[in-house]
Formats: structure tokens, C-alpha cells, sequence
């Protein structure tokens, strides 16, 4: 249990360091919404972690959250 937590937690912290990139740590901090729907995507099982640069990692994230990211 402790270790799914970890690992769920590195998840989070993975894609709130793609949104601190693209719109600045402050922002990201203050955006209920924005954690809300990085806490979801870390906790889905079978969704893969992007690979690549770090351009296609915020890209994935960018674009992951204009189709998603309202309905979270």
C-alpha cells in the first residue's frame, strides 16, 4: 500500500512539474483545478507515462488537459 502510494505521488508530482513549466509554479500552486485533475491522472491505472522531451511531456500534458480538463 505505502509503496502504490509513493508511486502514485511521484505520478502527481511529474505532471504538476509539466504544468509548473508551462504556466509557472504560483499559478499551478493556486489552481484547485489544475491539481484536482493531476491527482486524477496519477491515480488511473494503465495510463502510461509520456516519454520524450520535456516539449512532449508538457505538450501531452497541455493537450491532455484541454480535452479533459474541464470534466475532472
Amino acid at each position: 500500500m505505502m509503496e502504490m502510494e509513493q508511486h502514485t505521488k511521484m505520478r502527481y508530482d511529474f505532471a504538476m512539474s509539466a504544468f509548473s513549466r508551462m504556466y509557472g509554479v504560483n499559478y499551478v500552486i493556486s489552481s484547485p483545478d489544475i491539481s484536482r485533475f493531476c491527482k486524477k491522472w496519477a491515480e488511473t491505472e494503465g495510463q502510461e507515462a509520456p516519454h520524450g522531451t520535456i516539449s512532449e511531456i508538457n505538450f501531452y500534458f497541455l493537450d491532455f488537459w484541454k480535452t479533459w480538463g474541464g470534466y475532472i
